[in-house]
């Protein structure tokens, strides 16, 4: 997972905790996410079935924005975007715990996707009835009833830089622009294809750090001198 400082995804900081002296939403994480979408997009929170919050949306691809709330931990992010279909297209973001300054990304692994079939129909404000949209989509998915049949996980095409959108400044070199392969497709970014969109990305706020091999083989290492140490006492 990619992370400044390779510590869980939105660290074990729970309720109760202080920030700027003043005490924070019961286990709330202040965030900023700086966000990107080629074609266009909604920025969400909300429970594994139900979307309760929106944040934000934007149609142009060319303009980075920049998002600060608190997000609870419980609690999932979902992007809704769709892509012109014809020509590339691409999610691309990062997103900072302002309580110790933790970085992820649009491609980090834990991210999933789900295509709904639905073109033309994706929600982007916070009506009634763009939640209520929402929200049927996030329980077809949590029951595998759609053309992706659920949750899927995410492609990563080419880093922040790359043609056509050239470097997006307020986002980290680090970042990667994302999507949805219907098709197989190892660079779904590029060219257009219909891959059953409109697409639904999320993540879970209190998903934990997946270790690297290095890690895991160090993990191992310590596990069998701690099994060799009690055989020695023995």
């Amino acid at each position: 997972m990619s992370f400044k400082n390779r510590s869980s995804l939105f660290t074990n900081i729970l309720g109760g905790l202080l920030f700027s002296g003043v005490a924070l939403q019961a286990n709330a994480i202040p965030f900023e996410v700086d966000i990107t979408v080629d074609n266009s997009y909604a920025l969400y929170y909300g429970t594994e079935t139900q979307a309760t919050n929106f944040v934000g949306s934007d149609g142009d691809w060319t303009t980075t924005e920049s998002y600060a709330f608190d997000l609870p931990t419980n609690n999932f992010i979902y992007v809704v975007t769709q892509s012109d279909i014809a020509v590339a297209q691409g999610f691309l973001a990062q997103f900072t715990n302002l309580l110790n300054n933790d970085r992820f990304y649009s491609n980090d692994p834990q991210w999933q996707v789900t295509a709904t079939g639905r073109y033309g129909f994706a929600p982007y404000s916070g009506t009634a009835s763009d939640f209520a949209e929402l929200t049927s989509q996030l329980l077809l998915a949590n029951a595998g009833n759609n053309p992706s049949g659920g949750w899927v996980a995410t492609t990563a095409g080419d880093g922040n830089g790359a043609s056509p959108w050239g470097l997006r400044p307020e986002i980290d070199a680090a970042a990667r622009w994302s999507w949805y392969s219907s098709n197989g497709d190892t660079n779904p970014t590029s060219p257009g294809f219909n891959h059953d969109e409109y697409l639904i990305f999320r993540i879970s706020v209190d998903a934990q750090e997946v270790p690297e091999p290095s890690g895991l083989l160090l993990m191992g290492l310590g596990l069998l001198g701690l099994c060799a140490a009690r055989k020695r006492r023995a």
